[in-house]
């Protein structure tokens, strides 16, 4: 039964192969894959907007999280914060105002706020730029409209007074902001769901990230227009086997664990069967097991001291039972393994009165052995 089994399964294996092989050399029709994202698309929310960016020229750094010390170093010219991962300040304030006056593009993110705190550093930046949050009393719609970019609807503002640009959506509702400031400008919007993976292949999301990072307003040299600095969430999966699960082979990985796994059960649990078939030999004689213990016992000249426990055993057990004398102990003895006196000469020699070869030493253990079962 075994061997159809496995003569089934080694059957299946080729067709299988052969199925593949046909498919992939031989195939007539066109057939369209669809796979899942890999573990770096669905960790990056951003990564089709940064392969884009890279295949258009641009030069992009990221970094998870900010502060002074970290923009301060920054020589780009178009720098986007997703405002959860920076901390806000006054001299980081000041300097983004600064670098925006010499024509730098700052956009600002303010992820999934409604409204922002009006005494933080960063409420009080947006304040001063006339900026203030508005939602309305009976909520959001979902009006949906194909010619208009896919604004997060966590937050909209006010009608500022100086904006250079305002965006609304379907609903009028104002979801992106544009300030020129100098030579450059500062651009304020809730969560970019624009460009985000899943949506930035829409035709309206893809102009308004084009305008965002390359488009008009954009006063900057040919150098630093095309540099961009990201301070947002991760880009990849840490640890040591990230970088090989960012591409997909997490599935392959399964499907080879759970081989091991069966592998090993097959090697393990008799149920499955032996690896390799084996005969069980038979075992030594009592007397040949003995001779060889008796052969260790005497390299450590340990063999009259291993008769001795015995017979001292035999010797407490018949002064318990019967209050026999040492003389009397021998005779009982004899009497018990061999059914009379005559057997005192033997006991005596098994007892180690007497040198004795190694060959007789076995003999000796099963007198005085079954001796102690026999009490």
């Amino acid at each position: 039964m075994r061997k159809k089994i496995i003569g089934f399964a080694i059957s299946l294996a080729v067709l299988g192969l052969f199925a593949l092989v046909f498919n992939l050399y031989f195939e007539i029709v066109e057939d369209e894959e669809y796979t899942l994202p890999s573990i770096e698309a669905m960790t990056n929310d951003f990564l089709a907007l940064d392969r884009w960016l890279l295949s258009n020229g641009f030069t992009i750094r990221v970094e998870n999280k900010g502060d002074y010390h970290v923009i301060a170093d920054s020589f780009e010219d178009i720098i986007f914060i997703q405002s959860g991962n920076f901390a806000w300040d006054e001299e980081s304030i000041a300097w983004l105002v600064r670098r925006a006056g010499y024509g730098a593009t700052l956009i600002i993110s303010l992820d999934f706020f409604r409204s922002w705190p009006e005494e933080s550093a960063l409420g009080e930046f947006l304040g001063s730029l006339g900026l203030e949050s508005y939602y309305p009393e009976e909520g959001y719609g979902f009006l949906y409209d194909s010619n208009s970019p896919s604004f997060s609807r966590n937050i909209s503002f006010a009608e500022p007074e100086d904006a250079s640009l305002v965006l609304r959506d379907a609903e009028d509702y104002i979801r992106l902001v544009e300030f020129q400031k100098g030579r450059g400008r500062i651009i304020v919007t809730g969560r970019p769901s624009f460009m985000e993976n899943h949506s930035i292949d829409h035709e309206p999301n893809a102009r308004l990230c084009w305008y965002l990072f390359a488009g008009g307003g954009n006063n900057n040299t040919e150098y630093s227009a095309k540099t961009i600095f990201f301070i947002r969430g991760e880009i990849r999966p840490e640890g040591i086997l990230g970088s090989f699960f960012q591409r997909g082979n997490f599935l392959i990985i399964i499907i080879a664990g759970l081989l091991l796994i069966a592998a090993g059960f097959w090697s393990a649990l008799p149920v499955f069967g032996m690896v390799r078939g084996s005969e069980e030999g038979k075992g030594r004689t009592l007397y040949e097991r003995f001779l060889a213990e008796g052969h260790f016992l005497r390299r450590y000249k340990s063999l009259d001291v291993y008769r001795a426990v015995y017979f001292r055993e035999i010797k407490r057990r018949l002064k318990k039972k019967e209050y026999l004398s040492d003389d009397e102990v021998m005779e009982r003895a004899a009497i018990i393994w061999a059914g009379g006196p005559e057997g005192i000469p033997a006991v005596k020699k098994a007892a180690g009165d007497k040198p004795q070869n190694i060959k007789d030493f076995p003999k000796s253990i099963v007198i005085l052995k079954t001796i102690l079962e026999r009490l």
